[in-house]
Order: structure tokens, then C-alpha cells, then sequence
């Protein structure tokens, strides 16, 4: 048992000397070895459906369970040992691994689907599957970029880049943490809007918006946008070298089979973001608009899936204090809390009345009924 050395607890949240997760945050590596492991039960003869769709099996069904099985987590760190917590490098060491067994997982996942295995079927549930299980490739680009340090930002590029979402740290950093929770933010779900009609809006909205933004920058210190230093095309050059190292490895099929992944990673970034923010607004007040605050982020305390997410679903402590890295993000009041951890309020929005059955109840006393807390797209 790991000593949690309990300093005080305050309304249910308990704050520690020590960080109660610290031999916990390796259950991280369990994603990047799914696939692995889906090969060796394929080698074993086990039966190519049941290989296809255990990857949404395991997200969908397997992780939510363990979620309510396990409860929810109000343990935070004491302020004492944030900095000590921030310069020990074991937590990015982590990250640093997750992310080279993330992209071993990635060409398993091609050489399985171009092996003629699959029919096309089974293709396309597999690789949603392996989309899916291959999103946290995006949450680490999101924690160290934005880090301060040259070399954690080059790994979050590389990290973006095996799946093609090299944009995401720009827009992200310049546009999302700016304009949250409002009708500007295209990473802001509104209320009544359904994750397909967000998605059609989100991706092509932050794709935009990253390019627009890396081109000011590079106009800024005289640069063209068609530059070595472009950060974008940095990142977008390992997803190049990526397509072409699958292609020269398994043939056309694993390149369409890396596409599909692709894609279905950036609907699951779509399905974060959207959980994220959803239907949440920050107010005009005098004619500006209220600083971020924890009420304008979805949390989900639920222990595992926050093991899985390195502390993504403490989001509201992210918009708050976008320079602490994970392991040091606090469970804090005042946040809106979601029903789930996100593989069960991922399942939910697919089924739109289902989402809005669910969460609308809960959005509406977040806000006190106070309307001009809802993102309903006409805020200025």
C-alpha cells in the first residue's frame, strides 16, 4: 500500500504529502499494449471477430466498468510538493515511453490489418478500435506542449505527429485556452448540439485556426509559412514518414489502415472537447468576458479512466493553471462533474437523446438556471 501521508481533508477532498498515484500512473502503458497483445491472441489462433472488436470492447465496456467498480478520486497533492512534483522527471520519463510504445503499437496495428486477417468489416471495427485506444497520443502532445521545454515540445510534436494531428498544440495554446467556453471557441460544444453536427464544426475549425495562427507567428519574426520552422509542418513530416515506412513495410492496405486510424483518433479528440465544455459559457460582464474558471470545464473524478488519461478529466484545474502538468492537477470545487469517466460519457453522446437526457439535468443546476451561462452559439 502506498503511503498517502493525509495532511487534511477538506469537503471530501483530501490533499496529501505525497503523490498517492505515483507507482499508479504506469496503468498508462496499458493502452499502447493492446495491440500486442491483440497479435499474440491472433498468433494463438484466437477468432479474428472477437480480435477486430476488442479494442472498443475493452474502451467501451471494460474501462467504464472498472471506472464505477473502482469510484471516483478527490485525492489531491499539497502545495508543499508541487514544484518537487514538477522538476521530478519520472512523470515525463513516463510520458516519453507511453509515446515510443504508442508508435510500436501503431505499425503492429498496420502489419495486423494488411496481413489479410480481417475482412473489410472487421477492418473498419478494428481500426475505430485502435483509433480509439491510440487518442492519448494527442493527451501527451497536449501535456508537454505546454511545457516550457524545447525538448518536451519537440516530443509532443513527434507524439501528434504519428497520428496526424499536428495542428492541435497551436490552436490549442493560442486560440482554445483563449477563447473557452465561448461562441469563438471551436472546441466548445453548445448546448443542444450533437457530437456529429460539433465535429463537423471542430475539426475544420482548429485545423484553421492552427494554421492561421502558425503563419502570424512565423510572419512575426519574418518567416514564410512554407519554413523550416514551422511547428506544424515539423509535426506533419512524422506523420509523412510514418505513411511511408507502413507503406514500404506492409503495402497500400496498411497505408489506408493508418489513414482510417487517423481519422478516428480525430474524432475522439473531437469527442473530448466536446465533453470538455459542453453547453458551459463564461459571461459578459461591462462588455468582457469573466476570466476561465473551474465552473466553465466538465470534471470527472472516476480514478481509473483518469490513470489512463493522466489526469486529463481534471480539466477545469488544466484551464485554470494551464502550466501544471498532470500529476500535480487538483480535484477542485466548484467544477461541474461529469456522470462517467470519459470511455462512458464517450458511449453516451453517441446516442444524442441519450447524452442529453443524461447531462442536460446536470448542466442546467451547474449553471443555477442562470441562462447567460449557456453556450448556445449566439453569445458574442
Amino acid at each position: 500500500m502506498i503511503d498517502t501521508l493525509l495532511d487534511v481533508n477538506v469537503q471530501g477532498i483530501s490533499f496529501h504529502s505525497v503523490d498517492p498515484r505515483r507507482a499508479l500512473w504506469p496503468a498508462g502503458l496499458t493502452m499502447p499494449m493492446v495491440v500486442p497483445v491483440c497479435l499474440v491472441a491472433l498468433t494463438l489462433g484466437a477468432p479474428a471477430w472477437a480480435v477486430a472488436i476488442a479494442p472498443l470492447v475493452l474502451l467501451f465496456g471494460v474501462c467504464t466498468a472498472l471506472d464505477h467498480l473502482f469510484g471516483r478520486d478527490h485525492r489531491n497533492v499539497s502545495l508543499e510538493i508541487v514544484l518537487e512534483l514538477e522538476g521530478d522527471p519520472y512523470y515525463r520519463r513516463l510520458l516519453f515511453l507511453v509515446t515510443s510504445l504508442f508508435a510500436l503499437s501503431l505499425v503492429l496495428a498496420c502489419r495486423i490489418a494488411a496481413s489479410g486477417v480481417f475482412g473489410p468489416v472487421q477492418t473498419l471495427l478494428f481500426g475505430l478500435g485502435v483509433g480509439l485506444i491510440h487518442a492519448p497520443l494527442v493527451l501527451i502532445g497536449h501535456e508537454l506542449g505546454h511545457a516550457r521545454s524545447q525538448r518536451d515540445r519537440r516530443v509532443a510534436r513527434i507524439a501528434l505527429g504519428l497520428i496526424g494531428y499536428g495542428h492541435f498544440s497551436i490552436e490549442h495554446n493560442s486560440g482554445h485556452h483563449v477563447h473557452v467556453a465561448t461562441a469563438r471557441d471551436p472546441a466548445s460544444a453548445r448546448y443542444g448540439e450533437s457530437i456529429y453536427r460539433f465535429a463537423l464544426r471542430e475539426i475544420p475549425g482548429v485545423l484553421t485556426g492552427a494554421l492561421v495562427a502558425e503563419r502570424a507567428r512565423l510572419a512575426r519574426k519574418g518567416l514564410p509559412f512554407w519554413h523550416w520552422r514551422n511547428t506544424i509542418l515539423q509535426s506533419w513530416s512524422v506523420t509523412a514518414l510514418m505513411a511511408l515506412a507502413v507503406t514500404l513495410a506492409f503495402g497500400p492496405v496498411a497505408l489506408g489502415f493508418y489513414a482510417l486510424v487517423c481519422a478516428a483518433v480525430w474524432f475522439t479528440i473531437s469527442m473530448a472537447n466536446y465533453t470538455a465544455h459542453y453547453g458551459l459559457a463564461r459571461r459578459l460582464i461591462e462588455g468582457r468576458r469573466e476570466p476561465c474558471r473551474p465552473e466553465h470545464s466538465w470534471n470527472s473524478s472516476f480514478f481509473f479512466s483518469n490513470l489512463l488519461f493522466f489526469n486529463l478529466q481534471r480539466h477545469s484545474d488544466h484551464h485554470t493553471n494551464a502550466q501544471k502538468p498532470f500529476q500535480t492537477l487538483a480535484d477542485v470545487d466548484g467544477a461541474p462533474e461529469l456522470p462517467s469517466g470519459y470511455p462512458g460519457v464517450f458511449a453516451l453522446m453517441l446516442v444524442p437523446p441519450l447524452w442529453y437526457a443524461v447531462i442536460h439535468p446536470i448542466l442546467l443546476q451547474a449553471i443555477d438556471g442562470d441562462e447567460a451561462r449557456l453556450n448556445t452559439g449566439h453569445q458574442a
